[in-house]
């Protein structure tokens, strides 16, 4: 008889292939810093290498690292309870134990991708920004060479990528495509009149998000994270083998 708990059982069939579920987030980052590095090169045949301090300093507003891992997170997070509900409710889960499994999953495939994102940053750090002034995590929008808000906001990313997809996909699976497209829609209004209202009420919003600094980013990546999470669980309860 299999003791496992049914949450560890959806959890290994999350991370079931590591080449592809660990390594690929790390692989897509190296793959950003390699064409951050190869632009400064590009540039570089005109001005000389290495960068001056300026120019290296105007690379700091590269955001390759928040923009290049999502995509495939949210891919991943649909597939999970696409093609794994199935398989694991034959197994005996329960939807909330698959939920849970995922979760634990989601959340490994994170920890790990924001641990390499500070592995990069510190070899970008230690060869002086790549021995030619190129920067890829030594950015702004990671907080400016701060390992811990490096780790954090790569991992709230990656959280919410993950759960975002992972909500899109079982409401198709619950409600099917038109759900998904209702979803989409509806949060695409949301989010830009956000934008607008803050727009809008810049005076008095302004200053306190300007003081936020690098961290609104974590801060709108985990709470996006934490709505797509809750989405995620609902639907997941209402949806059919």
């Amino acid at each position: 008889m299999n003791r496992t708990p049914r949450p560890l059982r959806s959890f290994r069939l999350t991370v079931y292939s590591l080449s592809s579920v660990l390594l690929a987030p790390l692989l897509i980052l190296a793959m950003m810093v390699v064409i951050s590095v190869a632009i400064v090169l590009i540039i570089g045949i005109r001005t000389g290498l290495p960068l001056d301090p300026q120019a290296s300093m105007g690379m700091a507003n590269n955001m390759g690292s928040v923009l290049s891992i999502p995509g495939f997170l949210v891919a991943l997070g649909a597939m999970t309870v696409n093609r794994q509900f199935a398989t694991a409710m034959a197994f005996g889960s329960t939807r909330k134990s698959f939920w849970l499994g995922s979760s634990l999953g989601f959340l490994v495939i994170s920890l790990v991708t924001g641990v390499g994102s500070v592995l990069l940053l510190w070899l970008e750090k230690a060869t002086d920004h790549w021995f030619i002034g190129a920067r890829a995590m030594d950015v702004f929008v990671l907080g400016s060479g701060d390992p811990w808000q490096t780790f954090l906001t790569i991992t709230a990313t990656s959280l919410c990528s993950l759960f975002l997809g992972a909500g899109f996909g079982t409401l198709f699976r619950a409600w099917g495509p038109r759900a998904v497209i209702v979803a989409s829609v509806s949060l695409g209004v949301v989010l830009c009149g956000g934008l607008a209202l803050t727009v809008w009420q810049w005076e008095a919003w302004g200053p306190a998000l300007m003081r936020l600094g690098a961290w609104l980013v974590t801060i709108a990546t985990t709470v996006l994270g934490l709505v797509a999470a809750a989405g995620s669980f609902i639907a997941v309860r209402r949806s059919t083998v």
